[in-house]
């Protein structure tokens, strides 16, 4: 019997069938005509061979725009002014005596101590910067490179024995890629152990980018991970190696850089150019008397004989753009959302925004700072101090005993913080808070980034030199005085509201 042929799906068949598979799953996965750009098939890579592949070219790309692009200029800027702010994180060590009662004098003694060390041409071993400024070139080298090196120098030239070097991660060779022997691992630079745990790195004695190199010696330097502080926003799990913030921005950043440039040009050139002289064709000979001449130097109320044959026409100039405002903030919106900062703080401008969508973005803005202010708070500054104190007491710098440590050891660091948007608002309802029992006086101080303690003392020393002085008795006769005039206009207030509602 002969074998039949399938009979072929008509066109409503083959449309349904196609519509079948193409429905089944996630449409983000399909493969038609509309994505074959849609290249996803890199992050099928674990996240060190992808870092590995295209860390170099990011981070070059990304220096190159933090020195001339300056919107990227102001990205950094914003981190070092709002989450390390211009006096850096207030310390505070929160020990107490057994009873629980706190333990004054231990904490007056460290808290002094350690503003002893912070102090320019000390706690750095280059003794160019103080601590401030150290946390400044920290973030900044953080965010433009996506990662950066605290290496602790423990028995360093000070007092204490204990100061920091900052290095660029550039020294972590990320070609170093090895199985060691002893069953840990080498990604780019970073010694693993079995459970990913760094256990030290492997640094290269000169920076690969330095125009002199030595030749032969020691290549590589090994430094133990409880020695370096290698800081970096993870992406991935199982990620060794960071890549600069402002990844998904760089791109938009470049393009608007190129095109204010060129549009800037074009609106300079079109400005000095007024016009051009063009030769007729028909002139075919100059006549015998021509008194025109050609003079670029113009007075105002003056009007010129061109020569025979030439023709003036006016240089007319359609830049800057008028689509040249609207094309840079919608992309610099695009770049803001790739930053995590608000466009209005990024592109300095809020002219088209209200008061209250002002207000929003402040206050999204002020959640990011705050939770890097919690990154380089907890990965950096807990263990730098406890390092430190550790140092201070072996050295005999602070006389306190080691065997105490434990409790003694009690680092708190409060972040700068801001005001409220509008500052009378936020005086009222702090007031109305604080009476209500609903928070207090401390939390609102530490909400300003202040250390209530500190303010407190420094409050009372202010009552007893106003007091010592006399002052302080005509201060409160002034502050009566000044209640009932506000109580006198309060009535006065209402008896007209009573006058204009009868």
């Amino acid at each position: 019997m002969p074998k039949q042929k399938k009979k072929k799906p008509g066109l409503l068949q083959r449309l349904a069938l196609r519509y079948l598979r193409r429905s089944a799953g996630f449409k983000a996965a399909e493969n038609d005509r509309l994505k074959l750009s849609w290249n996803a098939r890199a992050n099928a890579m674990s996240a060190n061979e992808l870092i590995f592949r295209d860390l170099p070219t990011l981070v070059s790309r990304a220096r190159e725009q933090s020195i001339n692009n300056p919107y990227a200029k102001r990205f950094y800027t914003l981190l070092k002014t709002k989450v390390i702010g211009p006096r850096g994180p207030r310390h505070q060590n929160l020990a107490r005596l057994p009873s629980g009662v706190p333990d004054k004098g231990t904490n007056a003694l460290i808290e002094e101590g350690w503003k002893g060390w912070v102090m320019q041409g000390v706690c750095d071993v280059t003794g160019r910067y103080s601590l401030i400024r150290f946390l400044h070139l920290w973030i900044e080298t953080l965010a433009r490179d996506g990662e950066v090196l605290v290496r602790e120098v423990f028995g360093f030239e000070n007092k204490c024995g204990y100061a920091l070097q900052i290095l660029e991660a550039d020294r972590l060779d990320r070609k170093l890629n090895a199985e060691l022997n002893n069953g840990n691992i080498i990604r780019m630079g970073v010694e693993f152990n079995e459970w990913e745990r760094p256990v030290a790195y492997y640094l290269l004695v000169q920076h690969p980018g330095d125009r002199y190199q030595s030749i032969g010696g020691q290549q590589y330097e090994r430094i133990p991970a409880d020695e370096l502080i290698h800081t970096l926003d993870p992406w991935r799990p199982h990620q060794a190696r960071g890549f600069p913030w402002l990844h998904a921005s760089m791109v938009d950043l470049h393009h608007v850089g190129e095109y204010r440039e060129s549009e800037m040009i074009a609106a300079e050139f079109g400005a000095k150019n007024i016009g051009f002289y063009k030769q007729n064709p028909d002139a075919i000979s100059e006549p015998e008397t021509d008194d025109g001449e050609l003079i670029e130097e113009l007075e105002a109320g003056t009007a010129q004989l061109l020569p025979y044959g030439i023709d003036w026409v006016e240089g007319l100039s359609n830049h800057p753009n008028a689509n040249f405002g609207d094309f840079i903030r919608n992309s610099l919106r695009g770049v803001s959302s790739g930053s995590g900062i608000s466009y209005p703080r990024l592109a300095n401008d809020g002219a088209e925004m209200s008061w209250s969508s002002l207000r929003d973005t402040e206050l999204d803005d002020r959640d990011l700072y705050r939770l890097l202010q919690g990154l380089f708070i907890d990965g950096l500054m807990i263990r730098i101090r406890t390092n430190w104190l550790k140092m201070a007491i072996l050295n005999g710098v602070l006389p306190l005993r080691f065997s105490d440590f434990d409790r003694i050891n009690k680092p708190h660091f409060q972040a700068r913080g801001w005001q409220w948007v509008s500052p009378r608002d936020e005086a009222v309802a702090n007031e109305k808070s604080i009476k209500s029992r609903t928070d207090s006086r401390s939390n609102v101080i530490r909400s300003r980034g202040e250390d209530p303690e500190e303010l407190f003392d420094e409050i009372a020393w202010e009552e007893e030199i106003l007091g010592q002085k006399g002052l302080l008795k005509a201060e409160q006769n002034t502050g009566d005085d000044k209640e009932k005039t506000d109580d006198d206009d309060d009535s006065t207030d209402k008896s007209d509201d009573t006058k204009n509602d009868s």
